[in-house]
């Protein structure tokens, strides 16, 4: 009992340290004795690209659930950096695996899903198809986009993505939900919410099923900073008898 609330107290750690400061976790979290928290059979992980470096996947299934890799970035068929090292060690290891595509405010939505389609048909998944939709100062600068022209590419990698028989997820944070009306652009897909401050958010995004809580985290196989999630709904996972035909 008393290692469940010291557990506990660490994710409250993590929601009040990730601020814009992004002060740095001094704590490693160790899933697996947590998986006594809200409720029982409550599924943590991490989700990954170039930046987190070299990855020790056996030591990562140690104690996370999953891990969703960074596939593709953009419109010019570009993938991440450590996309394939990454997978073939992932898709040995058990576990849960996803994948999402940084998308490009700007750019054609279509010709972004084919990139992403391209970069993950074949591989092992357990998740819907993720668009990572957020505001950057270095790509998606806020003050060069126009949110109409925005919604539009992304509507189009989301009809495109389904009209392959693809289950489609947006992740994004509170300010570009509201800003560029995500829940009403595009009823019933799949959300995955950034929000550090509150734990669970299902009340505000009923269709969240998963909540990155925070960006700082610090997990075994992982020497970098990493966003640590916590899956609210797993009926969105894809076991391996659902499956879609390649």
């Amino acid at each position: 009992m008393d290692r469940f609330f010291y557990f506990l107290i660490l994710i409250l750690v993590c929601f009040s340290s990730c601020n814009e400061d992004k002060a740095v976790l001094d704590q490693t979290i160790d899933y697996s004795a947590m998986d006594i928290c809200n409720p029982p059979d409550t599924l943590w992980g991490v989700d990954v690209s170039h930046y987190q470096g070299k990855i020790d996947f056996d030591d990562l299934e140690e104690g996370a659930h999953f891990v969703i890799l960074r596939a593709s970035i953009g419109p010019n068929g570009k993938c991440d950096q450590r996309f394939y090292g990454n997978y073939a060690k992932a898709a040995k290891s058990k576990l849960l695996l996803g994948f999402y595509h940084f998308f490009y405010f700007d750019r054609d939505g279509e010709l972004q899903a084919k990139i992403f389609l391209d970069a993950t048909n074949g591989k092992r998944n357990n998740f819907p198809l993720i668009i990572d939709f957020e505001e950057s100062k270095a790509v998606n600068n806020p003050k060069m986009m126009n949110v109409d022209t925005s919604v539009y590419n992304l509507r189009k990698m989301v009809d495109y993505l389904q009209s392959q028989g693809k289950d489609v997820m947006i992740y994004s944070n509170r300010h570009c939900y509201a800003k560029y009306k995500i829940a009403s652009n595009f009823p019933g897909v799949k959300l995955w919410v950034a929000d550090y401050n509150a734990m669970f958010v299902t009340e505000d995004f009923p269709d969240c099923y998963i909540q990155q809580y925070a960006c700082d985290g610090k997990v075994y196989g992982i020497h970098a900073d990493v966003d640590l999630n916590v899956i609210v709904d797993s009926k969105m996972i894809i076991t391996p008898e659902k499956q879609p035909q390649q």
